[in-house]
């Protein structure tokens, strides 16, 4: 489509398309390439063409309207000298449903009414093949014979837009003469004319009546636009408000669980209340037991300690019975010793009969 209308308008060709770039997504960025690509001077290209919209899905529509005129404004920055043209819708339509033309026919138009209000040529492309498969390849492509078509739309667009509108004079109907010279007779026909004059003055040109006509159909477009949105804007409002709904649900169950919480909080306390002072209780009595368990082993500790005096006297007065005895026992050795000895030296025993 572009090549061929470059073609037609004796142009040099730069494309920067992409198949899978939408006005929503990605035409943005086809415009940053072309404004990066420093190949060639862009003080001397003559038309830029963006395209698009037939991909775009309605529920995008609010990103369409803002971003079909960030690309025109792009563009105009990137390329001053150039004449920026939003050709929107160009495609096929055929195998769309009615939901699907509806669809198309509210992005297009939102396309087109960013575009004038940027300042570019808008050129409506979604009727050049329609749903006439004849001129379809697939889906929204077109065939040969539609790129053809498509071309020719915008050639036709350009070049009425190079041209100023001129409009063909209607001249009266009636054409009026008079045999006579005299003076009332002139008086009577320049008096005519003058009521014709003033007739044809104030008829409505065609381009006149075509402008009114192209406003009122934009008029009409964009109210179109306009319900759409707002439409999404209360679908929007109204997701919004359930989810409020539904978050004041969660909040009064917060709340709710909040305040058992509370409640069982307050008892839990109170029951420790009640614990510490049982403690506090327990401790006393404790303190009081302990002291007397003091007292008790302060006593214990003396009996321990006189038990102890009493077990090392005991030992003592052992060990003195241990030393007794062993000197006893050595004196009482020696003294047997002595009188066996004594015996032994002074009786002589004899038996009896001997």
């Amino acid at each position: 489509m572009s090549s061929i209308a470059s073609r037609d308008l004796g142009l040099t060709e730069k494309n920067y398309a992409a198949a899978n770039a939408t006005v929503s997504n990605g035409l943005i960025t086809r415009c940053y390439a072309a404004r990066d690509d420093t190949s060639y001077d862009h003080q001397s290209v003559a038309y830029v063409i963006l395209t698009g919209g037939l991909e775009d899905p309605v529920s995008a529509l609010p990103a369409v309207i803002y971003k079909a005129r960030d690309a025109a404004n792009e563009c105009r920055k990137a390329f001053p000298a150039a004449r920026i043209i939003w050709a929107a819708g160009p495609g096929s339509l055929a195998g769309m449903n009615d939901t699907q033309l509806a669809d198309t026919t509210t992005i297009v138009s939102a396309i087109l009414g960013q575009a004038r209000s940027a300042g570019a040529l808008a050129v409506n492309l979604r009727t050049v093949l329609g749903t006439d498969t004849s001129m379809q390849s697939s889906g929204i492509l077109p065939n040969d014979a539609g790129h053809e078509a498509l071309a020719q739309a915008i050639v036709e667009a350009i070049e009425d837009d190079r041209a100023e509108p001129v409009d063909t004079p209607i001249t009266p109907t009636r054409t009026y003469s008079s045999g006579l010279n005299d003076w009332a007779s002139r008086q009577v026909e320049a008096t005519r004319r003058r009521e014709a004059e003033k007739r044809e003055a104030n008829r409505p040109t065609g381009t006149e009546l075509g402008g009114v006509t192209q406003k009122l159909d934009e008029l009409t477009q964009a109210q179109g636009v306009q319900q759409v949105l707002l439409e999404q804007q209360q679908d929007e409002l109204d997701e919004h408000q359930q989810e409020l709904e539904s978050q004041q649900k969660n909040l009064q169950n917060q709340q709710n669980q909040l305040t058992k919480h509370q409640n069982e909080l307050e008892a839990q306390q109170k029951s420790l209340k009640s614990a510490q002072d049982a403690i506090k209780q327990a401790q006393e009595q404790l303190k009081k037991v302990v002291g007397d368990q003091g007292d008790q082993v302060t006593s214990l500790q003396q009996v321990s300690n006189r038990l102890t005096q009493v077990t090392t006297d005991l030992q003592n007065t052992t060990t003195r019975l241990n030393d007794i005895e062993k000197n006893i026992n050595s004196d009482m050795r020696i003294r047997v010793t002595y009188i066996e000895t004594w015996l032994k030296n002074n009786f002589q025993f004899t038996p009896w009969g001997g």
